[in-house]
């Protein structure tokens, strides 16, 4: 029984020491890594396209976004060349992964007022969406893959992103409408 109690013994003291051993390296070559910055894997085919919408002040004011959910970045300004009752988007994107549109729509909220009374309310948007163009997930995966493995073997390792699907928009009305239009 000591005997059998000797050899396990040896057997988990070899197997700390070689996981010790393991750790002190895998350390030392994670250490060793440098940062090489952040690289973009994926195409890119950068394009502006210039959409314009028609509004009917009639309906009353229109809400445009501010926050468009690409992380655009984006601009209002008002502008003479713009006619009236009409809103220009300059749209600045990634024509192999999205295609630009806007749209006209009726925004309702329904909501109970201070005396519990059943209240809607209706107010026209101006959308700005994108429809997307197929994408090959795997190939952008395999991608990464092959270039984690080339940097690991030159001892860097990068940040990964996905190329900007809109990069930019600018949108321009005409100076008369303003009253008209409401950012949210």
């Amino acid at each position: 029984m000591r005997r059998l109690q000797k050899v396990l013994l040896g057997a988990l003291g070899g197997g700390v020491l070689l996981c010790g051993i393991g750790t002190g390296v895998a350390i030392t070559e994670f250490s060793s890594l440098s940062y090489a910055g952040e690289r973009t894997v994926g195409e890119t085919d950068m394009e502006t396209a210039t959409l314009e919408a028609e509004i009917d002040p009639e309906a009353g004011t229109w809400a445009l976004s501010e926050n468009l959910p690409w992380g655009a970045e984006t601009e209002f300004a008002a502008d003479e060349s713009v006619p009236e009752n009409t809103v220009r988007f300059q749209v600045v994107y990634n024509a192999k992964r999205i295609t630009p549109k806007v749209q006209a729509a009726v925004y309702t909220e329904e909501y109970v007022d201070e005396n519990g009374d059943y209240q809607e309310k209706e107010w026209p948007v101006l959308e700005l969406y994108g429809i997307w163009e197929e994408q090959d997930e795997v190939k952008l995966f395999m991608k990464v893959k092959d270039i984690f493995l080339e940097e690991l073997k030159e001892g860097k390792i990068s940040s990964y992103q996905e190329p900007a699907y809109v990069e930019q928009v600018k949108v321009f009305y005409n100076p008369a409408n303003e009253a008209d239009l409401e950012k949210y």
